[in-house]
């Protein structure tokens, strides 16, 4: 087993590609993305069967080594205020 960091982000889906952008510019290559997510935020409820990714939401989640969390983790941030969404990091053991 190998320690490693999960990111979670809730984020609008109009943002995926530029998130996925930062992720590879610091190395992060592998993510899976659950599209029309659903749920009560700050931004109120946001459903999952809009006609438009405008008022959707995506669920992206990575694990990485905790060297590219720390290297990321600023521009995740900045992200973050920028663009708004809901970003959730945990310790978990890789199974290998």
């Amino acid at each position: 087993m190998k320690k490693m960091k999960k990111i979670e982000i809730v984020l609008e889906s109009v943002y995926t590609n530029k998130l996925l952008e930062l992720f590879r510019k610091n190395g992060i290559t592998r993510y899976t993305i659950i599209k029309d997510i659903e749920g009560n935020g700050e931004h109120g409820l946001r459903q999952a069967d809009e006609v438009t990714d405008v008022f959707s939401n995506n669920y992206i989640f990575t694990v990485c080594d905790e060297q590219v969390f720390l290297n990321t983790k600023e521009d995740i941030r900045s992200f973050s205020k920028k663009y708004s969404g809901k970003c959730i990091v945990s310790d978990v053991m890789w199974l290998l």
